[in-house]
């Protein structure tokens, strides 16, 4: 493969940056702004001294980076405003509205934090899920840093087919296959995604109560996850692009079907046994009133489905009015090349899921005011715009560093040095190379720009059928996003704690184990 020499010395320099921000991220030694900062100095300084990055790399790199940061920021700036926007309605009620929508708490953080985040991942990537959904697990009653950690644990297995199957898109094309490979690379990709769906929910559960919630949940589990698993896998392998958002349908639907059962249970009184007790309305618990409150979530849904979920508008909004900068091609001293990029990171207007916040984030404000539950006012504005710099600056570091690993070529050579080391072993580590990506960039259709290739390649050489090593590949990758530092960051930031960091990376890391360990034997009795 081409790139810069591999060797024990410049595989550590390379490991040196993620292992420095791993570290600075479980440990919460240093705040997500400093580490971000001071390990994108350690990889600018090593991608120069040992890689051969000249001023010129460097610069473009930062460039691409500060760019996939502000499309980021596209999203976590209105996702702030609606944050705001809800706390003037008060959390607490919005919470109580969605606590009574299903009877167990284990069953509203099922929905909060598997089903509905999953379901966003379909139309929106970048974290955007995280963003929504955290604040309205607060709202429920957790604490900030288990509203960041489930979502990401919850949501991972809808990335590879989510956002219009940008991350399975990427691969297929990058690995160069063609179109009945295609077909057996969605085939396998979704059945091991299918199979990660339900453990997931599993997961969050016990994460949250140990095997106890993991009982109280099991209905859920089975009548949600089921279909979500089935709709995934059917879809897939037809129309790859809608994947994720049908089987996120999916499991909305059957949560409004429990949903619809349980409050008919609860109408029921048979012979002189009297039903369950139920609270009389109230103006929280009202249908009505509950609807209002949920108003900015409500928008965000009639409003952005219908546009995603029909070719033809989501073609038009997607290829119309976009900003995206051009990037020349560049190269070290070590041999590594990056081609010239036209429209890196395209910023559809229309077409970028910050805009649909900000809409339902709008209309939201208006039936608030409308219906009289505003009791915001400049202050939330204020508050908000004083929140942006702070929130921003670590998501710009990050993807800086993102980048800039990429663009050197360290990230090549840690791909490659741990394909080399292990050999015919190698299968059981595919996972971790995805993983990897996506750790670093936050994205699994970066991690597959990045790796899909070198997989093929790897698979060539193993004799191995390189459909295998790309489902791996996507999995890992999609685990990995569920620890990436900058997509937590997001999640963080829409609730008012940005130094969390690491009380979510120790919360996510033990599930993220397991989810790579089952990727891993999974690819292992697939070759």
């Amino acid at each position: 493969m081409s790139g810069p020499p591999l060797t024990t010395f410049t595989w550590l320099v390379a490991a040196a940056p993620v292992l420095c921000l791993l570290i600075a991220v479980l440990t919460g030694w240093l705040s997500a702004r400093s580490a971000a900062a001071l390990v994108l100095a350690l990889a600018c300084i090593s991608g120069a001294v040992v890689y051969g990055a000249g001023l010129s790399v460097l610069a473009v790199a930062v460039g691409k980076g500060l760019w996939l940061g502000t499309w980021i920021l596209g999203v976590v700036w209105p996702a702030l405003l609606l944050y705001g926007v809800a706390s003037s309605v008060g959390l607490e009620r919005i919470g109580r509205v969605f606590t009574s929508v299903l009877p167990g708490r284990a069953e509203t953080l099922l929905l909060l934090a598997w089903v509905f985040p999953s379901f966003l991942q379909g139309v929106a990537g970048f974290g955007t899920p995280i963003a929504v959904c955290a604040p309205l697990l607060v709202a429920a009653g957790w604490t900030p840093a288990r509203a960041v950690a489930y979502p990401l644990i919850g949501y991972h297995w809808s990335v590879t087919f989510g956002s219009m199957g940008s991350s399975f898109y990427m691969a297929a094309l990058t690995a160069h296959l063609g179109a009945g490979e295609q077909t057996d690379l969605a085939f396998a990709a979704s059945s091991l995604l299918a199979m990660q769906c339900m453990v997931s929910g599993m997961l969050v559960l016990a994460m949250d109560g140990g095997w106890t919630a993991v009982r109280e949940g099991s209905r859920m589990l089975l009548a949600v996850g089921l279909p979500m698993a089935g709709v995934l896998i059917g879809v897939a392998t037809t129309v790859p692009a809608v994947a994720s958002l049908a089987a996120g349908t999916a499991g909305l639907v059957g949560v409004v079907a429990l949903s619809f059962v349980d409050h008919r249970r609860r109408a029921v009184t048979v012979g002189d046994v009297p039903a369950p007790t139920v609270v009389a309305p109230t103006p929280d618990t009202d249908a009505g009133r509950s609807l209002q409150m949920l108003a900015p979530y409500m928008f965000l849904l009639i409003t952005a489905l219908p546009i995603f979920l029909v070719p033809a508008s989501r073609a038009w909004v997607l290829d119309h009015v976009v900003v995206a900068p051009d990037f020349p091609a560049t190269s070290t001293a070590a041999g590594w090349s990056n081609a010239a990029v036209e429209s890196y990171t395209p910023f559809p207007v229309f077409g970028h899921p910050g805009f649909y916040v900000a809409l339902a984030t709008m209309l939201g404000y208006l039936t608030y005011r409308a219906s009289g539950l505003w009791s915001g006012g400049a202050a939330t504005v204020r508050g908000w715009a004083r929140s942006l710099p702070g929130a921003s600056l670590p998501i710009l570091l990050l993807a800086a560093l993102a980048t800039v690993m990429a663009d050197t070529g360290m990230v090549s050579v840690l791909a490659r040095g741990i394909a080399q080391v292990t050999g015919a072993a190698y299968p059981a580590l595919a996972p971790t190379i995805g993983g990897l990506g996506s750790f670093m960039t936050g994205s699994t259709t970066t991690s597959n720009a990045l790796f899909a290739g070198m997989q093929a390649d790897v698979a060539a050489l193993l004799g191995v059928d390189p459909v295998v090593l790309l489902a791996a590949q996507t999995a890992g990758g999609n685990i990995g996003n569920a620890l990436a530092p900058v997509v937590a960051l997001i999640g963080l930031t829409t609730v008012g704690q940005p130094s969390g960091l690491s009380h979510v990376a120790r919360r996510s890391l033990p599930p993220a184990l397991v989810l790579f360990l089952i990727a891993a034997a999974v690819t292992v009795l697939r070759v």
